[in-house]
């Protein structure tokens, strides 16, 4: 019997390091209100993760790789409607991402590579009208810019390369 025990002390010892040890963290508010679930392993954030408001409602969830973030994501209002939703890879933003307004009516989109703006880049007005429309290349502006009234009219439009202004600013 004591050779079991010893067996199984020993079997423990070695066999724990190669798997790696989990462990799934709750952290409470002091009303006794869920605020966070996640996951460790081996000392760093790995698996699902997720943080409530006091009230119950979620706030964001996503997922942890070795320490980051990596997958979707989405961050909430408190009224439980998507505030932002995108994607990351090994920590940094990937992707299409999108912003909404409390009232769920997109509010910018954007993409991401490697954690830099690259491409189309759009905000729009609460009313769900363009306000906004450029173009990013590896985290500058690049390409034209256009600004809208609300009334859906130019209201100015202009140029940039490499970050800088190039060319004519035209204002109606």
């Amino acid at each position: 019997m004591k050779n079991i025990k010893v067996l199984t002390i020993l079997l423990i010892i070695l066999f724990v390091p190669v798997v790696g040890f989990s462990e799934v963290k709750k952290t409470y508010y002091e009303s006794g209100a869920l605020m966070h679930e996640f996951t460790y392993k081996n000392g760093k954030r790995e698996g699902p993760y997720k943080e409530y408001y006091k009230n119950g409602n979620l706030k964001e969830e996503g997922n942890f790789r070795k320490g980051e973030w990596d997958g979707p994501y989405k961050e909430y209002y408190k009224n439980g409607k998507v505030k932002e939703e995108g994607n990351f890879r090994k920590g940094k933003l990937e992707g299409p991402h999108k912003t909404y307004y409390i009232i769920g009516k997109v509010e910018l989109e954007t993409n991401f590579r490697k954690d830099k703006l690259e491409g189309p880049f759009k905000e729009y007005y609460e009313s769900g009208k363009i306000e906004v429309e450029k173009n990013y290349r590896k985290g500058k502006k690049e390409g034209p810019l256009k600004t809208y009234y609300e009334s859906g009219k130019v209201e100015f439009e202009t140029n940039f390369r490499k970050d800088k202004l190039e060319g004519p600013f035209k204002q109606y």
